[in-house]
């Protein structure tokens, strides 16, 4: 393990660590030895860069909790224990072992058979429609979130923006647009509150993603809001993918999952998973010679990063974290983001360096549905792909939110300096040093303007 990988002390009486399955910004995913009961567990560990743990992450992890007790079905992930470490105070959650692949890898290497993509669908189907019935919405369905076992069985996991049902709202947290655009219903996108059918249409674009071995949507990393508009409009008929061969009762199924208006999905999970099982005869086998044949072929059996969890961190609140740590070595720290609540400051002459931005039909269409609150978030999740290393993602988001901020906010707005800051901080990271470098000494001025040098 790493040596920043710091086990509890408290929690290492019972669990001894044995190795990392997976890192982020906000926490590490140990695989470790149940010294009691003898057996492995996956130990997610939640813990904070800086000072102090966001409330809004502690209430999330505890809600991840109560979510995951509340299920009882084979294809969810089942949750041994769940606290506070009781000599840091860090939250942890031990739940248990997943071997196999995530379907993202998985269908990496293209299509799988429309028995396996059935039988895959249908099983999810199954743990979401005994998540349901147990008053709980997963709400980040997608392929990195369902993992294949050794034996062929299919197991819905990070349950980390559950939300249960009968909660009032008040007790959920913020409602931001947390996830991913290819995956996300277009009612989540347009801020509206999550149903059950919102589940349904993440595994009706996961179909999308196993019987033709591309994502719902296809677009140009630099375009992240042409990507969000077009999600925004629901993912076109499979009938339009090319695929040839495909039963017509498969497509009409699909596109029934994938139905813009919620209201014209399936009345639920179980229904769903009834409609798919007509095409899933023999899915299991298909599913047991792909993971059989993925493992032999020496495939890692995490479909995430090295850097980030295994069981993923859906949403950071970085109001706390002292980003300054953030930025490489090579590049000059004098620029300091930001804060959120200082005075507005001077623009100086001239335009700031724009490396990363909108077209401009998509940005009016974009920024038609923003407000400031909708944007400060946004930068505050694009933050949080950041710690977690997933910069090509804090990139495209911060390509939407930058513009937006500079034309309705003003330059010198504290959160238009804050996304343009992060912006350099995706750029230095991803290799291009000299527009990072150009876009921090922006900043470096603007920020530092009519005050001591000293304090930047």
């Amino acid at each position: 393990m790493a040596g920043n990988d710091v086990f509890p002390a408290g929690l290492a009486r019972r669990y001894r660590p044995i190795d990392v399955l997976g890192r982020g910004g906000m926490g590490v995913v140990f695989e470790a030895e149940d010294t009691r009961l003898r057996r492995r567990v996956a130990v997610k560990v939640l813990s904070a860069v800086g000072a102090s743990l966001p409330h809004e992450m502690q209430r999330r992890f505890v809600a991840e909790a109560i979510a995951l007790a509340r299920i009882r079905h084979r294809g969810v992930v089942g949750i041994h224990d769940s606290g506070f470490d009781t000599l840091s105070g860090t939250p942890y959650l031990v739940m248990e072992m997943l071997d196999g692949a995530d379907l993202s890898l998985l269908g990496a290497g293209g299509a799988l058979s429309v028995p396996a993509a059935c039988w895959i669908a249908a099983e999810t189907l199954d743990a979401l429609d005994s998540a349901h019935k147990s008053g709980v919405l997963h709400r980040d369905v997608k392929p990195g979130n369902i993992r294949v076992s050794r034996t062929g069985h299919v197991i819905l996991y990070d349950f980390g923006l559950a939300v249960v049902t009968e909660q009032p709202r008040s007790t959920r947290g913020d409602d931001r647009l947390i996830g991913t655009p290819q995956y996300m219903a277009p009612e989540r996108i347009e801020g509206l509150t999550p149903v059950e059918a919102t589940d349904l249409y993440g595994v009706g674009a996961c179909m999308h993603f196993m019987l033709t071995g591309r994502p719902p949507f296809e677009s140009d990393p630099e375009e992240f809001g042409d990507l969000v508009l077009r999600a925004a409009k629901g993912i076109p008929s499979l009938r339009s993918r090319g695929v040839a061969g495909l039963p017509e009762g498969l497509i009409e199924a699909v596109d029934a999952l994938c139905a813009r208006d919620f209201r014209d999905r399936p009345t639920d999970a179980g229904t769903a998973a009834a409609l798919l099982r007509r095409w899933a005869d023999g899915g299991k086998e298909h599913v047991e010679q792909l993971i059989t044949r993925h493992l032999l072929q020496g495939a890692p059996e995490s479909a995430h990063p090295a850097e980030a969890p295994e069981y993923d961190w859906s949403e950071v609140d970085v109001t706390d974290v002292p980003v300054r740590r953030l930025l490489p070595d090579a590049l000059p720290r004098e620029s300091a983001p930001p804060a959120q609540d200082e005075e507005l400051w001077e623009r100086p002459p001239g335009r700031r360096p724009g490396p990363i931005t909108l077209s401009e039909v998509t940005r009016k269409l974009v920024h038609s549905r923003m407000t400031a609150s909708t944007a400060l978030s946004r930068q505050r999740e694009a933050v949080g792909l950041v710690l977690r290393g997933e910069l090509q993602e804090a990139a495209q988001l911060l390509s939407g939110v930058t513009p937006f901020c500079e034309e309705t906010l003003g330059p010198a707005h504290p959160t238009t300096l804050a996304c343009q800051y992060w912006q350099a901080v995706c750029l230095a990271r991803m290799g291009k040093a000299k527009k990072a470098l150009e876009l921090f000494a922006w900043i470096s001025a603007h920020h530092g303007q009519g005050r001591d040098a000293t304090d930047a």
